[in-house]
């Protein structure tokens, strides 16, 4: 599991501003997540809840690039963070990996037809480095007849 807390203190003893924010951010998001949920310290974020807060830091500064140009200091800030965040996530799936857990859930659910593609959806949730809306398109056409 992710320790934010080493991250952090690791970042402040190098003296790295642009990981020191971003593990500043993230943890600013774990704090305010498990506030809202009603939860203490005591029960931690589990993995992919983890992961999705840092999928979240990570697109709003990719969205917040989009305004900004390339010779702005925020965006090359942004840029490091982004490269910092990002080294914790799972590598993303090839096509052919894709292609087979998006069979493997077909088979799993039993999905006959597009009206079952909620059933397949449920079942690749959660799946490392896997990107639900490729995943959505490919479970689509796999669905169609003559897909």
């Amino acid at each position: 599991m992710l320790d934010i807390d080493a991250h952090l203190k690791k970042a402040l003893k190098e003296r790295d501003s642009a990981a020191l924010t971003g593990y500043r951010a993230v943890k600013a998001k774990i704090n305010l997540k498990l506030t809202e949920a009603g939860r203490g310290t005591d029960k931690p974020l589990s993995e992919p809840e983890l992961l999705a807060l840092i999928q979240r830091e990570i697109k709003e500064r990719l969205e917040s690039n989009e305004f900004l140009t390339p010779e702005r200091a925020d965006y090359r800030e942004n840029a490091r963070i982004i490269a910092v965040l990002s080294a914790h996530l799972p590598r993303a799936l090839s096509a052919e990996e894709l292609d087979a857990a998006v069979r493997t859930a077909i088979a799993a659910a039993g999905a006959a037809g597009p009206k079952d593609m909620g059933k397949v959806m449920a079942a690749l949730r959660g799946t490392p480095g896997l990107d639900m809306a490729a995943a959505s398109v490919r479970v689509k056409a796999l669905l169609t007849p003559g897909g």
